[in-house]
């Protein structure tokens, strides 16, 4: 069977990192190319997308603290119309990627994370990181809290993340098998079909 492609557009080094490291290192999203372009600020051209191989499925990282939407819109109407992109998925970092990270970590302040001096060194200090998973598991990441936030803003756009998230993929898995005589099972698919009608 072949494998499905799949191609990483976020806004900058620090998420490049992050997502390199969740799908190496830690092999917990499902593996692509990973690429910076801001779709909340930039418009995406064919001189872009003629580089995906066909059959991609293009995977949109960003930030929601500018509460920006129109030029993603665009972007994602233009993906869903190019002959090369299989699928387009949408994962919020909200507010954004340091925001994501005191939700999903036991910390409370971001420098703790990267063991930084102040909280404006944090980027600088995650970008020279050489071994941030184990960073991660250091200051008890949880998966499953990372990238599951929505945002009224983008209330129309579904948050992606179970998708290309291998270990909760398993663990949704898991749930809907051990509560199907609770209903859980049929809360999830209602909410899985509200988000694609969205």
């Amino acid at each position: 069977m072949k494998r499905e492609q799949y191609h990483y557009f976020v806004e900058g080094e620090d998420d490049r990192k992050v997502v390199n490291t969740l799908k190496t290192d830690l092999q917990w999203i499902k593996p692509g190319k990973v690429q910076v372009f801001n779709v909340i600020e930039e418009e995406l051209t064919s001189l872009i997308t003629r580089t995906l191989k066909p059959g991609t499925i293009v995977v949109l990282v960003f930030d929601t603290d500018t509460g920006k939407k129109n030029t993603l819109l665009k972007n994602i109407r233009f993906l869903q119309k190019d002959s090369n992109v299989k699928q387009v998925l949408c994962i919020m970092q909200v507010k954004n990627l340091e925001d994501e990270f005191l939700r999903s970590c036991a910390i409370s302040q971001i420098k703790e994370l990267t063991g930084s001096k102040s909280n404006s060194d944090y980027k600088r200090d995650l970008l020279r990181q050489s071994n941030l998973a184990d960073k991660l598991k250091k200051h008890q990441f949880q998966f499953e809290k990372f990238w599951n936030s929505s945002d009224k803003v983008y209330e129309s756009i579904c948050n992606d993340s179970a998708q290309i998230k291998i270990k909760n993929n398993l663990f949704l898995k898991k749930n809907v098998e051990i509560g199907k005589d609770k209903g859980n099972e049929q809360r999830i698919h209602e909410l899985y079909i509200h988000c694609k009608m969205q």
